[in-house]
């Protein structure tokens, strides 16, 4: 086996070297957040649907007065009006699950023009808009990642790693924030610090 090793030291290096890069990679990835303390508060966040079928009747949008979530709604009289429609989505890094909150503006409680209200699932909430979570997070946005010269000649594209929340070196990647949403509008809201 020595004596192979010794003739064939160029073949071995070869093989043995791609591996152990493979494995340092690896490690590098999954070493960190094995080790690092997992988020504790949700996010809020919003992102862009188009509706090319049905534009929306409400234009809605969400913002944070006095640490409690409020919808906006102002109706849509306007013939050219978009397609587009914001949706609330709540990101546990816990669990590393995003799930919408349905913010119907019509059944808004009353949903007057120009009308703020307070959705009934998030009345019991506070809601902390700095960027930084409590426990250090914070929300990274999309890197592309090109394909270099040799990519772009034999037709590597960009890359999209998509939306995540890191701190240091950890990062957790919240899912569907890319494909299912509309060019990847995705607008951070807040950190939930109480239920």
């Amino acid at each position: 086996m020595k004596d192979f090793i010794k003739a064939n030291l160029v073949l071995v290096v070869g093989l043995t070297l791609p591996l152990l890069l493979v494995v340092l990679f690896f490690v590098a990835t999954v070493v960190p957040k094995a080790f690092g303390t997992p988020p504790q508060y949700e996010m809020l966040f919003t992102t862009t649907r188009y509706d090319y079928q049905a534009p929306p009747d409400y234009e809605i949008d969400f913002a944070v007065k006095n640490q409690k979530l409020v919808v906006k709604s102002h109706k849509s009289e306007h013939k050219d009006r978009g397609y587009n429609s914001k949706l609330l989505m709540v990101y546990d890094a816990k669990s590393e699950s995003v799930r919408e909150i349905n913010a119907d503006a019509v059944k808004a409680d009353g949903a007057a023009d120009h009308n703020e209200t307070v959705l009934q699932e998030t009345a019991g909430w506070t809601v902390d808009t700095s960027r930084v979570s409590p426990d250090g997070y914070i929300m990274d946005g999309p890197s592309y990642n090109g394909g270099g010269m040799l990519g772009g000649m034999f037709g590597a594209g960009y890359r999209n790693s998509g939306f995540r929340i890191k701190k240091g070196s950890v990062a957790y990647r919240i899912p569907d924030t890319q494909g299912d949403y509309y060019y990847n509008q995705v607008h951070f809201i807040g950190w939930v610090i109480k239920k």
